[in-house]
């Protein structure tokens, strides 16, 4: 009895030596992180004078093409001067706050929507953007389809505006993104969001 287990336990440890050297012998190679490469002609220029905002969103949808999310609410008046009735200069003009690019850099869609502080693309090809409840779009035509119920009041107590509208007017751009927040020097001059500048 005892030489049967003896040649069990040999017969087992040599099985597993053997599945080890097999699996090291077929070609299986430790993962590596994917590597990227920077692209300085992607995109393509924009059509239509267009310039983007801030971007807050970015997803990759099931054709490899890339949906960017952007805050037309960061363009200064400055920016934006190719928009006015009368234009001043040759550039710019506000971008739809989705646009969608193929693999190439082209614009091959986009639509207004409220700015928002995320976005995603589920595999049939919605848009998704978040800004104080979800909001689910139609690609093509940039409807809303959906949005996730919110507590009807806003933090202040003002009802919860459901149906938002696009933030920006044309040829009308805001203080910018740093607004509030450069700090002005200069005895008795205020910073951004109340502090005190040049102290």
């Amino acid at each position: 009895m005892r030489i049967t287990l003896k040649l069990a336990a040999a017969f087992t440890m040599m099985a597993g030596i053997a599945l080890v050297v097999s699996y090291a012998g077929s070609g299986v190679q430790a993962q590596t992180a994917p590597r990227f490469k920077y692209d300085p002609d992607w995109p393509k220029p924009l059509p239509n004078k267009w310039k983007m905002g801030g971007v807050t969103g970015l997803a990759v949808d099931k054709d490899d093409n890339v949906w960017v999310l952007n805050r037309p609410n960061d363009l200064t008046s400055i920016e934006i001067e190719a928009e006015l009735e009368t234009p001043v200069a040759d550039c710019c003009a506000h971008a739809p706050a989705m646009i969608h690019f193929d693999k190439a850099g082209n614009v091959i869609e986009s639509f207004d929507a409220p700015q928002g502080h995320g976005m995603a693309v589920d595999r049939q090809g919605f848009i998704y953007i978040g800004q104080n409840t979800v909001r689910k779009y139609d690609p093509k035509t940039g409807k809303m389809l959906a949005a996730i119920p919110h507590i009807p009041d806003t933090a202040n107590g003002q009802p919860f505006d459901s149906n938002p509208r696009i933030g920006w007017v044309k040829g009308q751009g805001a203080a910018g993104p740093v607004a509030g927040f450069i700090t002005v020097g200069g005895e008795g001059a205020r910073g951004g969001r109340g502090g005190r500048g040049g102290r």
